[in-house]
C-alpha cells in the first residue's frame, strides 16, 4: 500500500512539474538540434527518466544496493546530457564504460552460454566476460537511446517485453526472483506511457539510460536462472535497439558523417515521414501511429517466439527475419524520403 501511495505522489509532482518547467522554459527537449523537430514542434520536459528514477528508490529493500548506485549514476550522466552540461558524446560514452565495467565488476554479473562455442570458451576467462557484458549493456543503452525519437516507442518496447516475461512466468514455469519489483515496474511504465502518450513528458537521455541499463540487467538475470532457454530468445527481445544501434552507425559511416553526431534518419523518423506524406496525417497522429505499428510488429513477432523459448535455431531465424525487415523498409522508405526531397 505504501508504494502505490509513493507512486501516485510521484505522479503528482511529476505532473506540475511539467507544467512548471513548460511554463519556465526550462529542462526542455529543444536545445537546437534539428533532429529534435523532426517529429513534434512542441517543447517538452524531459522528465520520464525522473519519474522512472523516484518511482524506483523505494525498492531498495528489493534491489541489490549496487544496482540502485550505478542506476543512479547512469541517471545523473542522463541529466547532464540533457541539460547540456555533458556535451561530448566522446566523453559521455566514456563514462559510460567507467560506470557499466564498474557495475559489472562489482556486481560479477556474468554471461556463461551463448551456445556459440568459440565466444562461450573465451567466455571461460572473467577479464574477457565482464568486457564483454559491459559491452552488450552498453549496445542495448544507446540503441534505447536512439529509439527515444517518439511518442510511446520506446517505453511501449519494453512494456512489451515485460508483457512477454509474465506470460512465461505464468504458461512456461520461467523463474523470476523479483516478480514484486517487475510487476511493480509494470505500472511505472504503464503511468510514464500515457504520460508520454500526452505529450506531458519526453524520456530524454536519462530516461533511456536508466531503461536500457535496467531491462539488460533484467533480462541477463532471466537467463542466468533459466539456462534451459536460448540465449538468443534474449537476443530476440533486445533485437530492436540492438540493431538499429548498429546499423545507425553502419550507416553513416557509409555516407562518410560523424557515428555520433543525431540525426533524423532512424528507421522510425523514416516511418514517421512515409506516414505523414501518404496519410496526410498531423504531426502528433502520425507520431504515435509509427511508434505503436511498430511495437505491434515486434508484439507479434515476441508472442510467435514464445512457443519456441529453447529452440536456439528457430530463435536466429526469427532475429535474421527481423534484421531482414528491418534492412528491406528502411531502404525503401529512405528512397522515398529522397525522392519526395527532389
Amino acid at each position: 500500500m505504501h508504494l502505490i501511495i509513493y507512486f501516485l505522489s510521484c505522479t503528482i509532482i511529476i505532473f506540475f512539474l511539467s507544467k512548471f518547467f513548460k511554463k519556465n522554459n526550462f529542462f526542455l527537449n529543444q536545445t537546437g538540434e534539428i533532429h529534435q523537430t523532426f517529429t513534434t514542434s512542441l517543447k517538452i520536459p524531459l522528465l520520464g527518466g525522473l519519474f522512472v528514477f523516484l518511482n524506483v528508490l523505494p525498492l531498495f529493500w528489493i534491489l541489490d544496493i549496487k544496482i540502485l548506485i550505478f542506476l543512479s549514476l547512469i541517471f545523473l550522466l542522463g541529466i547532464c546530457s540533457d541539460l547540456k552540461f555533458l556535451k561530448s558524446v566522446n566523453k559521455r560514452f566514456f563514462l559510460q564504460i567507467f560506470i557499466i565495467l564498474g557495475f559489472v565488476l562489482l556486481s560479477k554479473l556474468k554471461i556463461l552460454d551463448t551456445r556459440i562455442p568459440l565466444l562461450d570458451a573465451l567466455l571461460n576467462f572473467s577479464i574477457f566476460n565482464f568486457f564483454f557484458v559491459t559491452f552488450c549493456i552498453l549496445i542495448v543503452i544507446n540503441g534505447s537511446n536512439f529509439l527515444d525519437g517518439l511518442n510511446t516507442l520506446l517505453v511501449g518496447y519494453y512494456l512489451i517485453i515485460i508483457f512477454i516475461i509474465n506470460i512465461l512466468i505464468l504458461n512456461k514455469g520461467i523463474i523470476f526472483i523479483n516478480l514484486e519489483f517487475l510487476n511493480y515496474f509494470l505500472i511505472i511504465l504503464s503511468v510514464l506511457y500515457l504520460l508520454n502518450f500526452f505529450n506531458f513528458l519526453f524520456l530524454g537521455d536519462s530516461g533511456s539510460y536508466i531503461l536500457g541499463f535496467m531491462f539488460s540487467i533484467l533480462l541477463i538475470d532471466l537467463y542466468s536462472l533459466n539456462t534451459h532457454i536460448s540465449p538468443f530468445f534474449i537476443v530476440l527481445l533486445l533485437w530492436y535497439p540492438c540493431y538499429e544501434n548498429l546499423f545507425s552507425i553502419i550507416r553513416k559511416i557509409i555516407f562518410n558523417r560523424s557515428s555520433v553526431k543525431p540525426d533524423s534518419n532512424h528507421l522510425h523518423q523514416l516511418i514517421f515521414h512515409f506516414i505523414k506524406k501518404k496519410m496526410n496525417f498531423s504531426h502528433i497522429k502520425s507520431n504515435l501511429t509509427s511508434s505503436n505499428l511498430i511495437n505491434l510488429y515486434n508484439l507479434i513477432i515476441f508472442i510467435f517466439s514464445i512457443n519456441f523459448v529453447s529452440n536456439t535455431k528457430i530463435m536466429i531465424k526469427f532475429i535474421l527475419f527481423n534484421l531482414l525487415v528491418y534492412t528491406v523498409l528502411y531502404i525503401f522508405l529512405f528512397n522515398f524520403r529522397i525522392k519526395r526531397s527532389l
